[in-house]
């Protein structure tokens, strides 16, 4: 392949997550890059130093002010398509009619607003390809009465300039067609989105198909089997590994087990031995941690002397083994506490939070990736720090989606890896 034979615009960069791993793609090149946070750009501009970074709202950006590239990858702002602070969030409308007190919340409509910045760049640059990540409720985008009228209207502004699209519904800790899998769970929504022009379609079995090991049929590209809910049916797909879909043999004599991918790896590989913890018994026993403690008691009884996570957020979150990937590292704080050594007596064995760069690794950043904190107060550097890793696009699969665009514009082949059998 030629060198930089596809260039890429990267749309709410955040630190670099996408630009890491579209970079791991033979002949592939990051052009521009965009993001409104300084912390954010900071980071992103140590990391990948070729790259043209913009520190600016990107609503008011202008498209003709970047360059052209082949393709663009776009990560709009997420965090209010979801339960975010605890609470779901309408779509920003008045609640209670026109002149209620309540009003509309605009925090919430300006975020989700920054989706419609894909259609105006597509519109001016035609772009042959287009990568739009978020979190998977995004598909539901639109009012309370017509849950993803929205998220439709939006797909059809990018119809208008020439784009076919498929939406996938990929899990970071299962994505390993060129390299490694994250070694952590991170279920996203990508947006695919090619332009008819080319004339062919990227080839998506290829590389968004796991291989699993099926007791009959030995390794195997596993198929995504979408369940009955609420929410999705195989008609309409949507969702999450686990809760909305499984992954499967193709054969249908094995339609009924579930599979998990050989390339999944446990959390065990991003944590760094030689950092020292404290004395269960020190920290633990008291009122205020009785939640924590009974997860940790539980933790033991399952796992014995083997090393664990404890999970430390709500809902069903308990333990998992490292063996397992860890759960999915978010912004808004520090989740995954190592519980290890081989005392009999639980309350002597050792345990700390996992650190940032921990789950900087397990997000499949490389170890020596420089996260950078622009505030001064030691806290608030902490907290940008947590939100560069905990809202990043995982590199493994901008990677993998990376090496389909490029054999769609290219037309030249790449292959793949097909892992040994566990």
């Amino acid at each position: 392949m030629a060198a930089f034979a596809v260039s890429w615009s990267d749309q709410f960069a955040g630190g670099g997550g996408a630009c890491e791993g579209l970079e791991r793609v033979p002949g592939t090149v990051v052009v521009m890059a965009g993001n409104h946070a300084r912390h954010a750009v900071a980071t992103y501009e140590a990391n990948h130093p070729k790259v043209r970074v913009d520190c600016a709202d990107l609503s008011q950006v202008v498209p003709s002010a970047w360059p052209r590239t082949n393709a663009m990858w776009s990560s709009p702002e997420c965090t209010w398509h979801t339960k975010a602070h605890g609470k779901a969030h309408g779509h920003g409308e008045f609640v209670d009619g026109l002149f209620s007190t309540t009003g509309t919340d605009e925090a919430v409509i300006r975020s989700r607003a920054t989706m419609h910045c894909v259609p105006r760049f597509a519109e001016y640059h035609q772009y042959q390809a287009i990568v739009v990540e978020n979190v998977v409720e995004a598909r539901h985008w639109g009012p309370k009465h017509n849950r993803g009228a929205a998220f439709d209207a939006w797909l059809s502004s990018l119809r208008v300039w020439g784009y076919k699209h498929r939406i996938l519904y990929l899990d970071s800790a299962h994505v390993a067609a060129y390299g490694e899998a994250a070694s952590c769970v991170r279920g996203r929504m990508y947006v695919v989105l090619w332009h008819e022009s080319v004339g062919r379609k990227p080839d998506f079995d290829k590389w968004t198909r796991p291989w699993v090991l099926c007791a009959r049929h030995g390794r195997v590209q596993a198929l995504q089997s979408w369940k009955y809910t609420a929410l999705c049916s195989p008609q309409r797909p949507w969702g999450l590994h686990g809760d909305q879909y499984e992954w499967r043999c193709p054969d249908r004599r094995c339609a009924t087990t579930s599979l998990l991918p050989i390339a999944m790896r446990g959390g065990r590989e991003a944590v760094d031995w030689s950092r020292p913890g404290r004395i269960i018994g020190d920290r633990y026993l008291g009122p205020r941690s009785a939640k924590t403690w009974s997860k940790i008691q539980d933790g033991h009884r399952k796992y014995g002397a083997a090393p664990f996570v404890v999970e430390m957020r709500g809902g069903g979150s308990t333990h998992r083994a490292l063996s397992s990937p860890l759960s999915t590292i978010t912004a808004g704080g520090n989740h995954h506490l190592l519980v290890y050594g081989d005392a009999q007596d639980v309350r002597d064995r050792y345990t700390r939070l996992l650190d940032v760069h921990e789950r900087k690794v397990a997000m499949a950043f490389p170890e020596g990736y420089k996260l950078i904190a622009t505030e001064e107060k030691k806290s608030d550097q902490e907290k940008q720090l947590r939100s560069l890793v905990g809202m990043a696009v995982t590199p493994n699969v901008s990677r993998d989606i990376g090496c389909m665009v490029s054999e769609f514009i290219t037309g030249e082949p790449l292959e793949p890896a097909v892992p040994a059998a566990a």
